[in-house]
């Protein structure tokens, strides 16, 4: 709730900072300077920016909206840090700039002046635009930095032939379970101008990335939803935001208050140029001339930034036409972070995510710093603070603690975890923080965030876990499974989640989906079972939670393949199957034409030891039922079973289940044709059963035969 009200918040500064057109201009580089070799990773990150150019674009967005938001997002980035690379597709990639360090207004200027050059044609690829970005960032993104993807698009896939959509469609799911597997993000806008556009498609594609997602339905909003965006992930401030109209002098001036920490760069938009302007910082007067040689103008806004700018108060004097009305807004770029912390520090290493483990009462130390640029503020900085500690148990239940400021000693340079250079102690700084100490009296799981509101910030803390006489499930295996789909048939598939982990103290677990990248209609979870009933993609993973019953919990993955039996391959199987039916048929017809040459004897006995009259028959050829003998309470149907003829001195007695014949267990029984009986009973307990006998006509080969009747005769 708190994140829809904050994205709520932004989205309505976005729009009003945003409502008239804009431009950005280079750096007012005040009073920083820096050395090329230094990173800066706090608030950075790896940005690819994916812009469709489809043909529809002419329609959708025939003035070009969206570079000038394009452009504003790319202005306002911090001077020096970011990487940025572009992807421009349509139904293939029409412009590619690699990855580079977007460290001046002159790399800005021409990134974007590339991305405006292409000009609207084709159809659309979605896929391959998304599967460029992310061997882009694989391949050349600074490690130590977050990666985002920022995708634009008026429709959905849509290329001429079924083959080049299926490619498209395997291009996007690689793409999206590598962006799943790497944790890059896609911050998606559909421009649904003309109605047509699937946003349906971009939705899946940012929730599957743990991302987000826009829809508008003009190209007039794009701007606002880059500006939301861009507060968003840079936890920019929307400092001020006004419209003045120019005196009869054609002249306004006004003030801004920069914060005594964390600000780093300050961005003043002006949605029109203007003839003159200067500055006055706390401690000098900047002319235009000085400015100029920083500031970019385009046609129809500037953006002066400036950086590292001193805190306190700032004036700005601007000269137009008078009577026109101006917009302004200024932009804080942030360096302040919180940062979360429990002692003792008490880990397990056998589970997923990072936990800690403790008993009841035991006494907890939660402590909260502020960070700027990754150092410590000073102690009379946190005075402009307050934070809370938000403490929330397995079943949602949520209490709400203020924490106190403590001195935690003193910062001084360090040679080793044991010894403190005494020759710099005169350099030491008091450190600070926020602190409570936490004694949590009942079993179970429980998540611990931290907020800290000040001088116009509202920072949020990354969350911890930790365990109260509770062991979380632990991880075991990922599951991977694939699943054939068959034309005209549902392709419901069950998967079991068990085997992904297990608990020590809880015997059932709760499974939850925490990502996936499949839409939400195409799956659901029942109990253990995960159920799909759709497939979107041609393959998808899914993040999933092991839950225990105190709340505690791990993660794994599945991932889900898919195989498409097509109509040609399912007539080659059914093929197959008729053939293997016409061989079956074939030797069954052969079976039936073999003779039998011979007569067949059955004699039945019962459990006394009763033997009945013997019985015979005689058949020309094929099958004799054994029901065609007088027979009954056997202890197995007659119907079922019956001799086979062989064309030989042989037969064999068939049976339709296992039955014990003269010491083995069998189905088939091989029968002399010398009417050597063989004794066939329901099992070696029973006491009844029949006799069986065949008496061939053939001649014995083994057997000696006289011969003297024979030479008589001759």
């Amino acid at each position: 709730m708190k994140r829809i009200l904050i994205k709520s918040i932004l989205l309505l500064m976005g729009i009003l900072f945003l409502f008239c057109d804009f431009s950005f201009a280079t750096d007012l580089s005040v009073r920083y300077t820096y050395n090329l070799s230094d990173r800066i990773t706090y608030n950075r990150y790896n940005i690819v920016l994916v812009v469709d150019a489809s043909g529809s674009m002419r329609s959708t967005d025939g003035s070009g909206l969206r570079f000038d938001a394009i452009g504003k997002f790319v202005a306002l980035l911090a001077h020096r840090g970011n990487r940025v690379g572009a992807v421009v597709f349509n139904d293939g990639i029409v412009f590619k700039q690699e990855m580079t360090d977007m460290d001046d207004f002159p790399e800005k200027k021409y990134l974007i002046g590339n991305i405006r050059n292409i000009s609207p044609r084709g159809d659309t690829n979605i896929g391959r635009g998304l599967q460029t970005a992310v061997d882009m960032l694989n391949t050349d993104k600074d490690p130590n930095l977050p990666s985002i993807v920022l995708l634009l698009s008026d429709g959905n896939t849509d290329l001429p032939t079924e083959d080049e959509i299926a490619l498209s469609l395997r291009e996007k799911a690689d793409a999206v379970q590598m962006m799943m597997e790497s944790d890059y993000k896609v911050f998606a806008i559909s421009l649904n101008a003309d109605g047509s556009a699937n946003s349906a498609e971009l939705l899946q594609i940012a929730n599957a990335t743990s991302g987000e997602f826009e829809e508008v339905t003009k190209a007039a909003d794009l701007d606002a939803v880059f500006a939301l965006y861009y507060f968003l992930i840079y936890n920019a401030i929307d400092y001020q935001n006004v419209t003045k109209t120019f005196s009869s002098s054609g002249e306004i001036e006004g003030t801004f208050e920069i914060p005594p920490v964390g600000v780093e760069e300050v961005n003043i938009v002006l949605s029109s140029n203007v003839t003159d302007y200067t500055l006055t910082s706390p401690d000098r007067f900047y002319a235009k001339n000085e400015i100029a040689s920083f500031a970019y103008i385009a046609e129809s806004y500037t953006i002066i930034k400036i950086i590292d700018p001193l805190p306190g108060k700032w004036e700005y004097y601007l000269k137009g036409v008078p009577g026109d009305s101006i917009q302004i807004n200024i932009v804080y770029n942030t360096n302040l972070a919180a940062v979360l912390s429990i002692e003792p520090e008490i880990y397990s290493y056998m589970n997923q995510p990072k936990s800690y483990n403790y008993m009841m009462n035991d006494n907890i130390t939660v402590k909260v710093r502020l960070e700027e640029s990754g150092e410590n503020i000073t102690q009379e900085q946190y005075q402009d603070f307050q934070a809370t500690l938000t403490v929330t148990d397995g079943k949602g239940e949520t209490q709400i603690f203020s924490m106190e400021i403590v001195n935690n000693g003193y910062l001084a340079l360090v040679q080793d975890d044991r010894k403190v250079n005494t020759e710099n102690l005169a350099r030491r700084t008091a450190i600070s923080s926020f602190a409570y100490d936490l004694a949590l009296t009942k079993s179970g799981s429980y998540t611990l965030e931290a907020e800290v509101a000040g001088v116009g910030y509202l920072l949020e803390t990354e969350s911890i876990i930790i365990n109260v006489e509770n062991t979380p499930p632990a991880f075991i295996q990922n599951i991977e499974k694939t699943i054939k789909l068959w034309p005209f048939a549902k392709n419901e598939t069950e998967i079991d989640l068990t085997p992904a982990a297990r608990d020590e103290q809880d015997a059932v677990l709760r499974y939850e989906v925490e990502s996936s990248a499949f839409n939400n209609d195409e799956y659901s979870i029942d109990g253990a079972i995960l159920k799909m009933t759709g497939y979107s993609l041609s393959k998808g993973l899914f993040k999933i939670r092991a839950i225990d019953s105190d709340g505690a919990y791990c993660n794994f993955e599945v991932l889900i393949k898919t195989v498409n039996v097509t109509f040609w391959g399912m007539m080659l199987l059914i093929l197959a199957a008729l053939l293997a039916l016409g061989i079956v048929a074939l030797s069954t017809w052969i079976l039936l034409q073999k003779r039998f040459y011979g007569t067949c004897y059955v004699q039945q006995f019962d459990n006394e030891g009763n033997y009945y009259e013997e019985q015979s028959f005689t058949k020309g050829r094929g099958r004799l039922k054994l029901s065609t003998f007088e027979i009954d309470n056997i202890g197995f149907r007659t119907d079922k079973c019956y001799f086979q003829a062989t064309g030989k001195r042989h037969i064999f007695l068939c049976m339709n289940e296992y039955v014990y014949g003269d010491g083995s267990i069998g189905k088939k029984f091989h029968i002399d044709g010398d009417r050597f009986g063989v004794t066939i009973m329901k099992d070696e307990s029973s006491a009844k059963g029949i006799r069986v006998k065949f008496q061939s006509q053939l001649p014995d080969p083994y057997k000696w035969t006289d011969y003297s009747d024979l030479r008589s005769k001759i």
